[in-house]
């Protein structure tokens, strides 16, 4: 599987606008060699491709 960085990149930007970004940089930085895949896909499919289409407002509110 190959992941796409531009959708990382618009999904961590959306992920750290809804949940914090002190939440998700620690997420991040605790994430081992295990369960870093999954916190890259959840951001990238879930935030980035889903929450960061164009389709969607934007209704979220910066923590």
């Amino acid at each position: 599987m190959t992941m796409n960085d531009d959708l990382f990149e618009k999904g961590l930007e959306i992920r750290k606008a809804v949940l914090g970004k002190e939440f998700v940089e620690n997420a991040l930085s605790a994430a081992d060699d295990f369960n870093m895949p999954m916190q890259r896909l959840t951001t990238e499919y879930c935030w980035g491709a889903v929450w960061g289409r164009d389709e969607l407002p934007k209704k979220f509110a910066a923590c």
